[in-house]
């Protein structure tokens, strides 16, 4: 039984010495949940300052991704306006190679008439004038 005894007085000298220290544990726990309550309260602050800062990157994502749209409709019609402008140069050069051999045929026809002139004028008053003097004589 000494045994015993001298268990049940240790375990109610524990309880009394634990006793005697619970007001201090209490007011460490108290001060130690203050703390947990503060850390609490600081991560819900954060976790909010974060979803803004997130809420924000979304909307900055999403302009820029209306913006790349926007760019990408201002790239395609240029591109069609450029191909538009390559039709009306293809179309205008053609006119210029049709113009440029007219041009040609024009020059050498008006070389042919031009010639013809110089000698035919000279040549019909010529004949013009033997043809009067032989009737007027």
């Amino acid at each position: 039984m000494k045994k015993t005894e001298a268990f049940v007085f240790l375990f109610s000298l524990s309880l009394l010495f634990s006793a005697a220290l619970w007001p201090q544990d209490f007011s460490s726990i108290n001060s130690d949940l203050g703390l947990l309550e503060n850390l609490i309260n600081d991560t819900l602050e954060n976790m909010q300052e974060q979803q803004k800062l997130l809420e924000d990157l979304k909307k900055n994502l999403d302009d820029s991704g209306n913006l790349i749209a926007g760019y990408e409709n201002i790239t395609k019609e240029q591109e069609n306006l450029l191909a538009d402008l390559q039709i009306h140069l293809d179309e205008m050069s053609e006119i210029y190679r049709m113009q440029s051999a007219l041009s040609a045929k024009y020059e050498r026809s008006s070389r042919f008439w031009r010639t013809f002139t110089l000698i035919a004028i000279p040549a019909t008053a010529v004949i013009s004038g033997v043809v009067v003097w032989i009737i007027v004589n």
